[in-house]
């Protein structure tokens, strides 16, 4: 009988095939264990990143908001003290037509005789 294994030979090999069998699913289970703590790791990490972020983004946010308002602030000051020179220019040449019209009122009233 060539090519045949004896019952003690194949009972050997059985019990090799299952030690061996129980040494791959412990490492799988090792190897699982250690695939779930780092997802864990990974994902701390990712949530303190994230919010971190969040909170980056909302005080940017604050800080774009204090510009804008600033801007329209100065946007405000810059164009009353535009208009403020023209005021002054309108105000000067009133008083200059006004004085002039006084003056010829003047002079008229005084060639006249009154």
């Amino acid at each position: 009988m060539d090519g045949t294994i004896t019952r003690e030979e194949h009972n050997a090999f059985s019990e090799l095939m299952k030690a061996e069998n129980k040494r791959l699913e412990e490492e799988n289970n090792r190897q699982n264990k250690r695939l779930e703590l780092l997802e864990n790791n990974m994902q701390q990490i990712i949530t303190q990143q994230l919010t971190n972020l969040t909170a980056t983004i909302e005080r940017l946010n604050l800080s774009v908001s204090n510009i804008l308002k600033e801007q329209s602030e100065f946007s405000e000051r810059l164009k009353k003290l535009e208009n403020r020179d023209g005021d002054m220019w309108r105000t000067v040449v009133k008083y200059v037509i006004t004085a002039v019209a006084g003056g010829l009122v003047t002079f008229a009233l005084t060639r006249i005789g009154i």
